[in-house]
């Protein structure tokens, strides 16, 4: 009886003791301005694993109740809808009321614009840029940085890899903020594709840069921000993945810091398997009008073998003083199968002729960067002064066999095709801060740049090989680029403005070797920028700014010939190509209603001297694209970018972009027709104008178990221009997260283009053509990605994360 009695008593002291230590917490957050926070989201954390113990979501006061919290000791961490944080320790012992919580302002806050950051930790709007946290996106585990960059808004990825932002392709692309070797010589698409989207950190997008960036890039800037660890002592992530079509990669991302030292690296290798398909039905028309036709079909598979290594160090000379020093190398071994199916057929639709072109392509490419970096922090923070150098080397070889054989054709031919570019960048940028809001930049930029292209086509004859004189040339091109530039900002109450003036003496060389020909081009243009920026009571922000950029021809734009895979439809440079010029205009609005975080941009660009591809068939039948400068053109739109949390399990965002377009101009061609002799004008009138969209819905669900899934869908309207129309395409992607291991391991599975539509479809049209195509540049793909951090808590990454995020927004503003 007695040791009844005590088991009962044992049991009930035990249930009180356990109620005991469930406690209560509660209290009120504010903003800076002792203003309620509604919709903050306050949490208990665990401080090793970092786990939710216990949370909930202010009420339209401020106003948050913790219930059922264990005693001990834990973390209290708070997250303002506009992004901002609060993170302190805290021991729990009984009830609490936390009393007032004031969360500071902890982004910087630029003269182009506020900071506002949402809840879901994938992706970041501010006015004046868009920032997308690449290592946040599920979908991206495993996949190339190329298909990465489908689910970025305003970004757009073709079915040949070419990259264009708002539908606009003259985009430029950096590398923490600087040109780089890692995009490759002519060809980013492809080097995009051999570069894992693993070593990516963000993704910075900037849709009107200021005079600080240089002018290249009409359309705007598209920055990419490598993974750089900076936790104290040795830490890391690798990251192993393995997927169908075959695809195999590996990535780790290390660093180790002490003292004054921090050395960081980036190592990955990746192989993948692209298959792609296509058809194309084309009609040439004689000077009679006579028809004939020919259908295609083709099959390739396109291999990407490759690694890239990058190592750095920083040095922290004092409190003041930083020593930056880094390099990469990247080296690739790829391989493209294709197989081309051509059926010829006559004005009657009887069968003429058919044949099969194979080519077996082997491409090298590697590159080597080295930079060096300095920087100079004054007493007065924000004051700093810096100087960047680095060097690159690039080279680029494909060879080419090629077969084709049909009842009227036994052709055996061969291509060589080269690049080798030398780049050498220099710049001093320095940031003067006064008063509460005033600040003056001005800067200094050279960069010289260097790239001999060399090209021809062998056919084998019963004489051996012989080459086709008119598919062979050397070209050597040189392009020097001297930049300067100031700007002044100053505020207002709640008004401020930032304007700027950017000089650029442009001196290019294009000499081509074999025809002993040289065209040469210099001048001097200038890039006025400005921003006019307004804060509301409510904290939302408006902006008003102008920008001139410029797109200069490249390389690939001026030497004749590119590739010969596919010899009934070749590329062709122009030598005379002008630069074009465009005036942006851009209205951009930051707003915060209940739950939902939207940026609508209205913008218009008038471009001059506009480069267009023109399309036409030459004597040998074959149809030829080459870049051709032509009248105006003016685009006009609407983008619009939300974020929406309807449940703390449930993170929406999504971009939808709206623009139309106008093109006026004509281009009259001029040729020789080789069997009369007879001069042929031809003149193509490129007046037009369209109306087109696109967008794309991403949804993050955090699920039980400490799994967490993505979906994410896409859709592409059709879009017209003067001698071309492209057909709608819509596409979706799945990926499933889950943590292991105490939260050190992750593995992911994603599986892209879920129903198999990703497909591109075009027609095209000129006085003496008509072609309809459609291509996959690759079918659903399954990824598997492994994940294991060490030596990193996930409270570690998170404050890593938000420094990386805030010295870049300090330091990235004088670098470009």
């Amino acid at each position: 009886m007695l040791a009844k009695r005590t088991l009962t008593y044992t049991f009930l002291l035990f249930g009180i003791f356990a109620f005991a230590q469930s406690h209560t917490l509660k209290g009120k957050v504010t903003d800076s301005q002792n203003k309620p926070l509604e919709y903050a989201t306050v949490s208990v954390q665990d401080p090793e694993t970092f786990d939710e113990i216990a949370g909930n979501i202010t009420d339209a006061n401020g106003n948050f109740v913790l219930d059922d919290v264990p005693a001990g000791n834990f973390i209290l961490y708070i997250e303002s809808f506009m992004g901002n944080i609060f993170e302190k320790p805290i021991e729990i012992t009984q009830n609490q009321d936390l009393g007032i919580l004031k969360l500071e302002e902890n982004s910087v806050v630029a003269l182009e614009g506020a900071i506002i950051t949402a809840t879901n930790p994938m992706y970041k709007m501010e006015l004046d840029k868009k920032v997308y946290n690449l290592s946040q996106d599920l979908s991206a585990k495993g996949s190339s940085l190329s298909d990465a960059l489908q689910n970025v808004p305003s970004v757009q990825v073709d079915g040949d890899g070419n990259i264009s932002l708002r539908g606009n392709e003259n985009v430029r692309i950096l590398i923490d903020g600087k040109p780089s070797s890692l995009v490759g010589i002519s060809d980013p698409a492809t080097a995009l594709q051999n570069l894992p989207a693993d070593v990516v950190e963000r993704i910075e997008v900037v849709t009107n840069p200021s005079a600080r960036y240089e002018a290249e890039g009409s359309a705007g800037i598209i920055n990419i921000i490598l993974k750089k660890g900076k936790l104290q002592g040795f830490n890391g992530s690798v990251n192993i993945n393995g997927g169908i079509p075959a695809t195999a990669g590996v990535a780790a991302n290390l660093n180790y810091r002490t003292g004054k030292w921090n050395l960081f690296t980036n190592l990955s290798y990746r192989y993948a398997e692209r298959l792609r398909k296509g058809s194309s039905y084309t009609t040439r028309f004689n000077s009679d009008g006579i028809p004939r036709y020919e259908d295609m079909n083709n099959e390739s598979t396109r291999i990407n073998n490759g690694y890239n290594i990058m190592l750095g160090t920083e040095y922290y000379l004092d409190d003041r003083n930083t020593f930056t020093v880094s390099g990469n190398f990247r080296n690739g071994n790829n391989e493209n199968n294709s197989e081309l199916r051509y059926t010829d057929f006559d004005s009657n639709l009887i069968e003429t002729a058919n044949s099969i072109r194979t080519e077996y392509e082997k491409e090298k490419d590697y590159s080597a960067e080295g930079s060096l970096n300095y920087k100079h922090e004054f007493l007065t923070p924000g004051h700093e002064f810096s100087i960047d150098a680095r060097a690159t080397y690039s080279a680029e070889t494909e060879d080419g066999d090629l077969r084709e054989i049909g009842n009227l054709v036994n052709s055996t031919e061969r291509s060589f095709s080269s690049e080798y570019q030398n780049r050498i960048i220099i710049s001093a940028d320095y940031v003067y801060p006064f008063g509460e809001k005033g600040r003056f930049e001005l800067g200094a930029r050279g960069e010289m740049e260097g790239t001999l292209t060399d090209f021809k086509v062998d056919s084998l004859s019963s004489e051996g090989w012989t080459s086709k004189p008119e598919f062979s040339n050397r070209t050597d091109y040189r392009q020097n680029v001297y930049a300067a530039y100031a700007q002044f900002g100053q505020g207002f109450g709640n008004f401020s403005f930032f304007a700027g003036l950017r000089m650029e003496n442009s001196d290019i060389t294009v000499k081509s070797i074999l025809n002993e020909s040289t065209t040469r081009k210099n001048y001097v243009d200038f890039f006025p920028s400005l921003f006019l920026n307004y804060e509301f009571e409510n904290e939302d922000q408006l902006q008003v700014s102008y920008s001139r950029r410029v797109r200069r021809p490249r390389g690939w734009d001026l030497i004749p010939f590119t590739s010969y895979s596919n010899n009934r439809n070749l590329f062709m440079g122009n030598p005379n190509l002008n630069p074009q010029y465009t005036d942006s205009y851009e209205l951009s609005y930051v707003a915060k209603v209940g739950k939902l975080m939207i940026t609508p941009n209205v913008y218009y660009s008038n471009t001059q001297d506009n480069i267009q591809r023109y399309q036409s068939i030459n004597e040998n039948g074959a149809l030829v694209t080459r870049p051709i400068n032509v009248g105006t053109e003016y685009r006009y739109g609407g983008d619009l970018t939300f974020t929406y949390r309807p449940w703390r399990w449930w993170n929406i965002m999504g971009n939808v972009n709206l623009f139309g377009y106008k093109t006026e101009g004509q281009y009259t061609d001029t040729y020789i027709n080789p069997t009369t002799g007879e001069t042929i004008v031809k003149t193509t009138n490129f007046d037009g104008d369209g109306f087109s969209w696109f967008g794309r819905l991403n949804n993050n669900f955090t699920l039980p178990a400490k799994f967490s899934v993505q979906l994410s869908g896409n859709y592409r309207a059709g879009m017209k221009s003067a001698q071309s129309e492209r057909k709608p395409m819509y596409s979706a992607d799945l990926s499933i997260n889950k943590d292991l291991f105490n939260d050190n391991a992750t593995i992911t599975l994603s599986v892209r283009d879920l129903f198999n539509t990703r497909k591109f479809e075009m027609e095209s049209w000129g006085e003496d053509f008509y072609l309809e195509s459609q291509n996959r540049w690759n079918v659903r793909s399954v990824n598997l990605t492994f994940t294991y951090r060490f030596n990193q808590s996930k409270r570690d990454q998170r404050r890593e994360q938000r420094e990386n995020n805030a010295e870049f927004e300090m330091e990235g503003a004088g670098e470009m």
